[in-house]
């Protein structure tokens, strides 16, 4: 009796790929089978991804062996029209029935509260999952988010890497197709030096324990991913007697996972007298260089020894090491000799160096950015009140550590090693740190500048780069980001909002647009990144579950002051949360009709009380003018929520007066007058925000 259900196997074995994009990759792959799989009206258990340096795979559990029957039933002409007066088929109905592949005698009578109509129901047999699998698995190789694809040999796929195998198992019988150009099979290869064979595998569930038997080869990225986590720590145990612990950044932990099949880990040492070198130099020696882990003590202190990850099991894993060490300690002996002849010329001296490095074409070399910096910087600080004086002194050395030769070796220690370099220089701790803390955050969810200088610094620095690349047209499109602004824009707010610093953005920006000595192209730059800004602040805060109705809201008013913004939100998130809310916001939606509707100019210089024709008017008249000054006040003082409270006590006098008055009346008097107060009543919500954009 044949199954109904199998395991299925796909692999796609390559040369070596990416291995930060690995597990991307795996994923991707594994998601859009899935996708695919249920599209098409498959029936499975489970889908799981296996990612190793050398293929990437999926197997999905149970599998059905054919998609299940359907009924599918067309609608043709009302009954009325199918049939004439001698119960005769019409063209229309003989017409439908053609499209059928049937004659008129097979259609049936369709009939619901809508109506009658002629139909035809036709049973459609599932196709086998072996028919569609192949054109399934190609669709999905050829999808995957591959930034760059190459070509290889006389074959026209493309694809990130090489490939060099393709299985495609369902059960224990091979998938006649080809991905990519290359016919599925059934043998794949194992760890490059443990088991550099082809190795046979007889059924598609047998595939993760044979690589493991057999092959050498760890196929499941998060079984791997954590083999190497154990294994570091428990290497660091053992040689330490817990008196340290290796320093692994969750990164690191995937890339390496990404370059090895069968983890290994070693420890390695380097001599004492490195010690003396920054902290992050040895780090980014050992991590960005070379995949290493670092050792530290139990305070934290870096230790002259580290853990590697091997991809093989050595029988003389001393000679590993030796190797290892030997070009750690070539690294570092450059980090030493670049860091002791970069200490002999100051970063003031630097400044006139940054002339001769080009920022972008159009703007200038880094000089110019600095000096723009370090206007904007002092600029921003008097109006948060910081010292500006040392805020326009970090702005001009901020960039200096660019020239030094540490920074040329290691780019990533930018800002670091100026912090360095201005102690060394017995500049003041400000402004250390705050050359320092210029890139922060570097990413999303990256800590922020905690110096009042370095916070300044930071915020120049990016409106510097939003204004240069706005005013050359190089605005993000797409996935294309150049420069950076969306980050930059993303950490200008994070700052001013996290931070707690009050910033009208439009000054800001103002201020800094004079700063160029070249003329900017683009005319509208300053109300474009504004405009940039606001739909990055929407997306942020649409991450924290700001509803969209909310953030419209407060954004209709046009406020740039973003900590403003935020306080505005604050304010509206709870009032929405009252049970008068609903009839505020539909009170304000007719109010805004009303007052857009009407076109005809307003004699009339303020309202008046003899126009009053009832006590509905005389109310909300009344309330309107004791609130506008506890309003006004409140607003002053940023206290919006206090604001939205007060506007709540309206809602009993807006309600009469709507229930009570005829805004349009034939009067013009009275209209005009009727007018003038639903103004002042608009007015008075937009105090926060718009609240008649809310759902």
């Amino acid at each position: 009796m044949k199954k109904k259900s199998n395991d299925f196997l796909v692999e796609i074995h390559t040369e070596e790929l990416p291995p930060k994009a690995i597990l991307k990759l795996a994923e991707a792959f594994c998601e859009q089978i899935k996708e695919e799989l249920q599209k098409a009206g498959f029936l499975f258990d489970d889908v799981k991804f296996f990612a190793t340096p050398r293929r990437l795979a999926v197997l999905v559990k149970s599998l059905a062996a054919s998609q299940p029957d359907q009924v599918i039933e067309r609608r043709g002409p009302a009954l009325s029209a199918a049939f004439d007066a001698q119960d005769n088929p019409t063209q229309a109905c003989i017409g439908f029935a053609r499209s059928c592949g049937v004659s008129p005698a097979a259609l049936i009578k369709i009939k619901n509260h809508q109506g009658e109509w002629v139909g035809y129901r036709q049973q459609v047999v599932g196709k086998s999952v072996v028919e569609l699998l192949p054109e399934i698995m190609e669709r999905t190789a050829r999808a995957l988010p591959i930034p760059k694809r190459m070509r290889w040999g006389d074959n026209d796929a493309q694809f990130t890497r090489p490939i060099h195998s393709v299985i495609m198992l369902y059960g224990d019988n091979v998938v006649e197709g080809k991905i990519l150009g290359y016919s599925a099979g059934r043998v794949t290869r194992g760890h490059r030096f443990h088991a550099p064979d082809w190795f046979t595998l007889m059924h598609a569930a047998e595939y993760e324990s044979l690589l493991r038997e057999e092959a050498y080869i760890v196929a499941d990225f998060e079984s791997r991913r954590s083999d190497i986590l154990n294994a570091t720590r428990a290497s660091v145990e053992l040689e330490f007697r817990f008196n340290a612990l290796a320093l692994v950044d969750n990164e690191l932990l995937d890339e390496v996972t990404g370059l090895v099949e069968w983890p290994n880990a070693l420890i390695g040492n380097f001599d004492k007298e490195f010690l003396v070198l920054p902290p992050e130099v040895l780090i980014s020696s050992m991590q960005d260089h070379q995949r290493y882990f670092p050792i530290m003590d139990k305070h934290r202190q870096l230790l002259p020894h580290f853990v590697m990850i091997s991809n093989i099991k050595s029988h003389d894993p001393k000679r590993v090491i030796h190797g290892n060490e030997r070009v750690l300690r070539a690294r570092l002996s450059d980090a030493a000799f670049f860091f002791a002849i970069d200490k002999k010329e100051s970063l003031e001296q630097r400044i006139g160096r940054l002339k001769g490095i080009v920022f972008q074409a159009k703007l200038g070399t880094l000089h110019d950015k600095a000096e723009r910096i370090s206007q904007l910087a002092a600029f921003i600080a008097e109006k948060i009140q910081v010292n500006a004086v040392s805020a326009a002194h970090a702005g001009l050395l901020a960039k200096t550590d660019l020239t030094t030769n540490m920074v040329s070796e290691f780019p990533e220690l930018q800002g670091v090693m100026g912090y360095y370099y201005a102690r060394n220089d017995g500049l003041s701790d400000d402004i250390a740190i705050a050359i320092k803390e210029q890139y922060m955050p570097r990413f999303a969810g990256d800590e922020l500048p905690q110096n009042p200088i370095g916070q300044v610094l930071a915020l120049a620095d990016r409106i510097d780069t939003l204004v240069g690349a706005f005013g050359i047209h190089q605005i993000p499109t797409g996935d294309k980001d150049p420069y950076g602004l969306r980050r930059a824009a993303i950490g200008v707010i994070r700052i001013l909002v996290e931070k707690n610093i009050s910033l009208d953005l439009k000054q800001a920006l103002e201020f800094a647009v004079s700063t160029y000595s070249v003329k900017l192209d683009n005319h509208d730059v300053i109300s474009q990144i504004l405009n940039f800004v606001q739909d990055r602040m929407r997306s942020w805060y649409q991450e924290q579950g700001v509803t969209t109705d909310v953030f419209a809201s407060v954004a209709a008013l046009g406020v740039t002051d973003p900590l403003d913004v935020h306080e505005r939100i604050k304010a509206v998130q709870a009032f929405k949360k009252m049970s008068e809310a609903e009839t505020l916001s539909i009170a304000n939606k007719r109010v805004s009709n009303i007052l857009a509707k009407y076109v005809d100019v307003i004699d009339a210089q303020s309202i008046d009380q003899q126009f009053f024709e009832n006590a509905a008017e005389q109310e909300l008249a009344q309330q309107l003018e004791t609130k506008s000054k506890v309003i006004a006040s409140l607003s002053e003082s940023g206290k919006y929520d206090e604001v939205l409270l007060t506007l709540v006590e309206l809602r009993k006098p807006v309600d009469n007066f709507f229930d009570q008055v005829m805004v349009m009346t034939e009067d013009k008097p009275k209209r005009e007058n009727r007018i003038l107060l639903l103004k002042k009543l608009r007015a008075l919500f937009l105090q926060v925000a718009d609240i008649a954009l809310l759902q």
